[in-house]
């Protein structure tokens, strides 16, 4: 095992990944704030007779601004590689979040504006004498509340995933369907020229993003079809499925990005995962996946056989070494974790790079060291580093024993001043991800030099 040289001037000349990472979230606040203040713009269009009604005035505001915060919130998972691969998937899914509930609490406070400017009052959300534009917009309502609820309750369920997200497809649709036709048929703001053509853009952005998704991404999948060649066991909770492309030269990827695979000869189904790339990103013809035991198509992929075909959609994410402009790396990884930084690793090694590495694996018990197999031959190639830490190590056991703590990070890393010019990622469970992010943070480490990558659905 090689000693790392932490010189802390080495430099490494990479691509432009890093000003890309930094301008991308920048442009998506930019598209937010243009979704909330341009309705407003557009309201102020409105004659000045129909704004003479302060509820009326109110309850449009609300009701365009949360159209808009709907359809930014229908686009990130749309799976636009603009925004995967620059935004990261976690910042995405926070993203996601964060606008569905401002979209949620507008649309509360339209329907509690649009109901005291409404003549009959409450009365009118009596729907058997209402007109369709309530049906659809009392749909849309119900639809987005129980879409709230199933996130919020998600998380303390755990739900199948497959039943979890096919209910999240559906009730996202009929939202977005029911607020269309409210909108259409209500003929409010859509009678003046620059309501029409804000809820144009809108309409063609939905449908965009819509083809995009559900057609041309498993097209391009269709493109990435893959055959598997081994199924090999890693530890008694985790496999790895190893793919060669199928009359293609392979998906082309960053190394620590992640690609949705789906298993059969169509591109179309619609049960599907999402995997980290472990194998290298010198090798697009050649995929590996290292994947955990946690549900029923984790199981099933434990099962495929040889020559079986698969598809896969991709690649996304941006939690990558691709670009970054470091002289070093802390690579901190608990269980299934270790996938992104294998592929890492194995491009480093691949490309020669001479920058040191501080590899530091967390683990329950010694089955979750899944980077074991080929490691030897990677330190070999690397200035690595390994740090092996477990909860419930076997009894020969001579690394470090308990959690991934500040005293085994304070022992793993370089002093003080050298730990500035290194970049750090972060990848496992959520609590491990918080407290090492917590240490680094503490120690001053700069957020932009802090990548972290949770275990969630995408």
């Amino acid at each position: 095992m090689a000693a790392p040289l932490w010189s802390g001037r080495r430099r490494w000349i990479g691509g432009g990944g890093t000003t890309r990472r930094r301008i991308a979230p920048a442009l998506w606040k930019a598209l937010v704030l243009s979704a909330v203040v341009v309705p407003l713009v557009v309201l102020a269009t409105v004659p000045e007779d129909s704004r003479s009604d302060p509820w009326y005035v109110a309850s449009m505001a609300t009701a365009l601004a949360a159209a808009s915060l709907l359809v930014a919130t229908f686009v990130l998972p749309s799976r636009v590689r603009a925004l995967t691969s620059y935004l990261g998937v976690e910042r995405l899914l926070r993203n996601h979040r964060a606008l569905a509930l401002a979209a949620s609490a507008l649309v509360l406070v339209h329907v509690v504006l649009a109901l005291a400017h409404a003549d009959g009052g409450p009365a009118v959300l009596d729907l058997r004498e209402a007109p369709p534009r309530v049906w659809a917009g009392s749909t849309a309502t119900v639809a987005l509340a129980l879409m709230v609820l199933l996130a919020v309750t998600r998380r303390r369920r755990r739900p199948r995933y497959e039943g979890w997200r096919l209910a999240h497809v559906v009730l996202a649709n009929v939202v977005v369907l029911g607020a269309a036709l409210h909108v259409w048929w209500l003929a409010d703001l859509t009678r003046y020229r620059a309501g029409r053509l804000w809820f144009a853009v809108l309409a063609a952005v939905l449908v965009l993003v819509t083809v995009h998704r559900w057609v041309w991404r498993p097209l391009r999948a269709r493109r990435n079809a893959y055959v598997v060649d081994e199924v090999r066991a890693e530890s008694p909770t985790a496999v790895t499925v190893v793919l060669h492309a199928d009359g293609h030269r392979g998906l082309r990827f960053r190394p620590g990005q992640f690609a949705w695979l789906k298993i059969g000869s169509s591109p179309f189904v619609f049960e599907e995962h999402p995997f980290t790339i472990a194998s290298p990103a010198t090798e697009p013809w050649r995929k590996e996946f290292t994947v955990k035991a946690l549900g029923d198509f984790s199981e099933i992929l434990a099962g495929l056989r040889p020559g079986r075909q698969v598809h896969l959609d991709g690649p996304h994410g941006a939690f990558t070494t691709e670009g970054l402009r470091s002289s070093g790396f802390v690579f901190l990884a608990g269980g299934v974790g270790i996938t992104p930084m294998l592929s890492m690793l194995r491009t480093m090694a691949d490309r020669g790079d001479p920058r040191p590495v501080v590899l530091v694996v967390a683990g329950r018990t010694a089955d979750d060291l899944l980077h074991r197999v080929g490691y030897d031959d990677l330190a070999a190639r690397l200035d690595v580093r390994l740090v092996e830490v477990l909860e419930s190590p076997p009894k020969e056991w001579e690394g470090a024993v308990g959690w991934l703590s500040q005293d085994v990070l304070d022992a793993a890393l370089p002093g003080r001043r050298g730990r500035r010019n290194l970049d750090y990622f972060i990848c496992g469970p959520g609590p491990m991800v918080a407290a090492a992010t917590r240490i680094l943070c503490d120690w001053g480490i700069r957020p932009t030099r802090i990548h972290t990558e949770l275990f969630d659905v995408v």
